[in-house]
């Protein structure tokens, strides 16, 4: 009888492994340790029901309120000077490091994240598409410089176009890459050291990825889940987590110690 019914519970978790790859993913996982580097978009004050929007809004309620969460169980948002610190000193410094990330500056970034950056004295590194900048729906160049002067936000690159770069020619993506560092360091009078690449988890190959390095960046940045080892030893590109608008406080929990929600 009671071989029976372990028998059963064994089956049964089996069975809901199999029939929901995705939760396992999340579940399953033992908690991890070590950088999380967070992967924002819109910071918007009323996310529709676009479901756009729901992959890649979160209102600043919400946004201040992960803040809140961070801190109260013992994350530390750190900035990318942080970073590079302590990939070339090799001390961790900071237990629980995270670094908040926000791609294509858009106009949002302004108008309702930097006042709670200010707020929270939190650091945050940003990715410019630079063909985009002063466009309808993305900050101007003034803007930036003034989040910059604020010594909370870095920018790095999100190419010029915000193009496939896999799809392009080689070419094409040596210009994507190294005309959108010249723009940014003109514009800001700094190195842009990071770089973000465009377009999800396959958005980069061993034909895509050196050309970053070789153009001088120190870091680069990717959609693939997951947490990262800290101290970052920069060899390879940094993971990030997605936390999306309507998820639940157990799905941001479990990206900040799993590097993946449920969904």
């Amino acid at each position: 009888m009671i071989l029976g019914c372990v028998a059963l519970i064994i089956l049964g978790i089996i069975y809901f492994v199999w029939k929901y790859p995705d939760l396992r993913k999340a579940w399953f996982f033992l908690p991890r340790t070590g950088l999380v580097a967070i992967m924002y978009h819109h910071i918007k004050e009323e996310p529709s029901d676009n479901p756009a929007d729901y992959a890649f809004a979160i209102s600043p309620t919400v946004f201040e309120q992960q803040l809140q969460y961070m801190h109260e169980h013992g994350f530390t948002p750190i900035s990318t000077e942080q970073l590079f610190h302590a990939k070339q000193t090799g001390h961790k410094h900071v237990e629980k490091p995270v670094l908040l990330t926000f791609d294509d500056a858009t106009d949002d970034h302004y108008v309702h994240l930097f006042p709670l950056l200010k707020k929270h004295h939190t650091p945050a590194l940003i990715f410019i598409i630079t063909d985009l900048v002063g466009t309808p729906g993305y900050m101007t160049w003034d803007q930036i410089r003034e989040m910059q002067q604020s010594g909370l936000v870095e920018f790095g690159s999100h190419t010029c176009s915000h193009r496939r770069l896999r799809s392009l020619t080689q070419d094409e993506i040596i210009y994507e890459i190294t005309q959108s560092k010249k723009i940014i360091e003109e514009q800001l009078g700094c190195p842009a050291r990071t770089f973000c690449y465009p377009f999800g988890a396959g958005a980069f190959d061993k034909h895509v990825r050196p050309h970053v390095f070789e153009a001088g960046y120190l870091a680069d940045f990717s959609t693939k889940h997951g947490i990262n080892p800290w101290p970052w030893r920069g060899k390879s590109t940094i993971l990030r987590i997605f936390p999306r608008g309507r998820e639940t406080w157990w799905d941001f929990h479990l990206e900040l110690t799993r590097g993946r929600s449920r969904l």
